[in-house]
């Protein structure tokens, strides 16, 4: 800050420390002084597109960011992206953040010695070109499976069906875990979504009283998803899932993130990056949403589930 900035500075709260006494010391000086330093140090965030989940991350991320911060919307258009990551070149840029998955394609023609951080992707990035950290959108699954039983403490055997292809990770980890929440796992592999009716039928064979979605593009296609659904309703089986659209579908409840708490932890996570020298690393949400369907749970007869905190309801 110049000299002549700061001087004005002293001028405004000496005249409004005459105007509001007390209450100015009280309130308002606290802040004006513990007001973030934004001069000097920017922070670029690329994004994919124009999206509401984007927008609401952005948020976050500016509330959270201590930096002057530049928004680049590429539109779509990878092109664009490539031309946007060959111009970011100057001094005062300390981080670049892409948001979404062709951002962090596009991040690929970025030749700068910047530190690079992605979010808003669902999974974890690599670049043998350079350290890449970020924040993707995949819960932990120990996070998942330890609130399904806080959900429903009666409820042992929880099936899920998974392409192997896409999430065996999950399923692995998921079959450590239920050990420790003394839960059984009854996972039943598919290559194709039309194979998923039968392994529901065969789930209802082998007593399963919950059903789990991963993230999992097989399990969650649209077609799949409505044989998921049907069969959950039929049943009596609660459904849970990963995105809140499924909740308004018709699952008893998805386990989601929070966009603008993703956004300020990727704030966060740009300014240590920076701080420490281009470190790698890869952060999962923080904050849990639990989206509930409440005109399925009372169909299901399951008990009041506004009295744990994440839970949101949605029509």
């Amino acid at each position: 800050m110049s000299g002549d900035q700061g001087g004005k500075k002293k001028l405004a709260i000496r005249i409004m420390m005459k105007s509001y006494g007390k209450w100015f010391l009280i309130f308002v000086l606290p802040t004006l002084l513990l007001a973030p330093p934004v001069w000097g140090k920017k922070a670029v965030v690329v994004i994919s597109r124009s999206a509401a989940p984007y927008n609401t991350a952005i948020k976050g991320f500016r509330g959270s960011m201590r930096w002057e911060v530049k928004i680049v919307n590429m539109l779509g258009d990878m092109e664009k992206g490539r031309q946007i990551m060959k111009g970011l070149v100057t001094d005062d840029i300390k981080v670049v953040v892409v948001v979404g998955s062709e951002a962090i394609l596009a991040a690929k023609s970025l030749t700068a010695e910047i530190p690079l951080i992605y979010t808003m992707i669902m999974d974890s990035f690599k670049s043998s070109k350079r350290p890449i950290s970020g924040v993707i959108l995949k819960i932990k699954i120990a996070a998942q499976l330890s609130r399904i039983k806080k959900i429903f403490p009666t409820r042992r055997c929880i099936g899920v069906i998974y392409n192997p292809l896409h999430s065996s990770q999950d399923i692995e980890q998921a079959r450590e875990v239920v050990k420790e929440n003394n839960l059984k796992l009854f996972p039943i592999a598919v290559e194709k979504a039309d194979e998923i009716p039968a392994a529901l039928l065969k789930m209802t064979n082998n007593k399963v009283d919950i059903l789990w979605i991963v993230v999992d593009k097989t399990v969650a296609h649209p077609q799949a998803l409505k044989h998921i659904i049907a069969h959950s309703h039929k049943e009596n089986i609660p459904l849970i899932s990963f995105s809140k659209y499924h909740v308004k579908a018709g699952a008893l409840a998805a386990f989601a993130v929070d966009f603008f708490d993703i956004g300020a932890q990727t704030a966060e996570l740009a300014q240590k990056v920076y701080q420490q020298d281009f470190k790698q690393r890869s952060e999962k949400p923080r904050k849990i949403i639990i989206y509930v369907n409440p005109k399925i749970q009372k169909q299901m007869g399951i008990d009041d589930l506004s009295v744990f905190p994440e839970v949101h309801f949605i029509q």
